[in-house]
Order: C-alpha cells, then sequence, then structure tokens
C-alpha cells in the first residue's frame, strides 16, 4: 500500500518520467554533502562512489539511465588521492570522474578506472561532496531544449538554496546518507548470517557515527537496516543490497516532494 500512496504523490507532484520533452536536456540534480569523504569501492577494473541526489527541477524530463552529468562547480566535488606512504592529494573529482545516472534522480555513481587512479600514485581514494553541490547533465547535439547559461545560474544557485534549506539538513535526508554509506561498504553479494549485521554496520557507520548517539538520522537508518534484515536468519547481499536502495530511494523521493510543495510560487 505504502509503495502505491508514494508512486501517485510523485505523480502529482510532477514528475516527468514520461514527458513529451524525453529528448531535452534533463533534470540538474542537487547532490547531498558528504564533507567527510566517501570511499571509493574497487572492483573489475572501475572504482565507485555512490552520491544521495535529488531532483532541482520538476519541469524538466528525469534522467534516463545512464545520463552523464558534469560538476556544476568544480571545486564541489573533490577526490582525496591516499598514497602508500600516508600522504594525501586533493584534485577536483570532475577532471578524473566520470557521473552517471544510478538510480533515477535518486543516486549518481561516480567511477573512475582503478588503473588512472593507480597512475595517480593513489592506493586507495575518497569522494568529497561539499555543501551546495550540483550537478548539470552533459549537453548533447540536436537538444531541443537545452540548457540555457542563465538557467544552470538560476537553479544552481537559488533553487539550490532553496533546497539546502527544505532537504540537505533534515533527519531524512541524514538517514538516507548513511544507508548510501552503509550499503556501499557491503560486499558485493554472497551469502551471510544474521550474526554477521552488527559488524557489518559497525565497520560501515560505528567508526564515524557511534552507534549510542541519539541523532535521528542514525535512528531511521538503523531502524531501515532492521527491517531489511528482519525475520530471516541467512540472506544473501544482493537482496540485502536492494532493500537498503529501496529504503533510500524512498526517502528521497518523499523529500523531493516536500521541496516542490515547498517551491516559491507553489
Amino acid at each position: 500500500m505504502r509503495r502505491h500512496i508514494v508512486f501517485a504523490a510523485i505523480i502529482a507532484a510532477g514528475f516527468t518520467f514520461f514527458s513529451n520533452k524525453a529528448d531535452a536536456a534533463p533534470q540538474i540534480l542537487a547532490a547531498l554533502p558528504v564533507e567527510s569523504g566517501i570511499a571509493l569501492k574497487c572492483a573489475d577494473g572501475i572504482c565507485v562512489a555512490e552520491l544521495s541526489t535529488y531532483c532541482l527541477q520538476r519541469e524538466r524530463p528525469a534522467p534516463s539511465m545512464g545520463t552523464a552529468y558534469v560538476p556544476a562547480k568544480p571545486e564541489q566535488f573533490t577526490l582525496v588521492l591516499s598514497g602508500e606512504n600516508g600522504t594525501s592529494v586533493r584534485v577536483p573529482a570532475g577532471d578524473h570522474m566520470t557521473f552517471l545516472e544510478h538510480r533515477g534522480f535518486m543516486a549518481v555513481a561516480a567511477t573512475i578506472e582503478m588503473g588512472r587512479l593507480k597512475a595517480l600514485g593513489a592506493t586507495n581514494a575518497k569522494l568529497v561532496v561539499w555543501r551546495d553541490a550540483s550537478l548539470i547533465p552533459v549537453p548533447q547535439a540536436n537538444d531541443p531544449d537545452p540548457l540555457t547559461d542563465d538557467e544552470i545560474a538560476f537553479v544552481t544557485d537559488s533553487l539550490r538554496q532553496h533546497g539546502k534549506s527544505i532537504v540537505d539538513s533534515t533527519p531524512k535526508a541524514a538517514t538516507a546518507q548513511l544507508l548510501a554509506k552503509l550499503n556501499s561498504a557491503l560486499p558485493v553479494d554472497g551469502p551471510i548470517t544474521a550474526k554477521s549485521f552488527d559488524g557489518m554496520w559497525q565497520s560501515a557507520i560505528g567508526d564515524e557515527v557511534p552507534l549510542g548517539a541519539d541523532t535521528p538520522g542514525l535512528t531511521g537508518a538503523r531502524d531501515a537496516f532492521n527491517d531489511c534484515i528482519d525475520g530471516t536468519s541467512t540472506y544473501r547481499l544482493s537482496g540485502l543490497k536492494r532493500c537498503i536502495d529501496y529504503r533510500h530511494d524512498d526517502l528521497l523521493r518523499n523529500l523531493n516532494i516536500e521541496y516542490w510543495q515547498n517551491q516559491p510560487g507553489s
């Protein structure tokens, strides 16, 4: 029932999953800030950090699968490279990483080839997302309704500040970010037992946010995590990760609705 209610609200709020402007430039996205950094996870030659995002423009079409984005401002996304000797170097992430739509407007995957990371002298890396960060779609040839410079400036400044006040600092946003952090720290797949979960939670979140901390974001993330593991003694990680993704995306959908309902002039 809840899923049907959420989807009905999305349609009512004006999400443009199906639009007569399907070939036009898609929505500019806001990225939730993670100033502590998102650790890159590497597998099969690719290193990935998943960003929690939401849509700033309901009048434009939602991004299609794999839509490419770039930072609205280079300084808003920083790649922190750590070498074997313990030193770290900070470089603009947009110079080295590719940003691709991952799950609608709720998540973007920032990727870099493992070989390129090694060529930069890094043994590991993390991606820092600073406050007010936005992502704009890569322009396409023959776009019937391209983004203009004025539109980009208005969305990434005025509308992004509105999103910051409505979305970024809420407990729901904090919960979504913790769920994304947890999911990125889990192994890709395989069977696990219920006894493993506390260790997974501790290694993914506990070092940064103490488990006893009384914060709404942490409580919401722990509740969602417990709901995903409830009632079964043995699991496959792929199923757990899908459940956590759903909880993450559900939070951001609802936050996006709140953002639009509270927009000036709405």
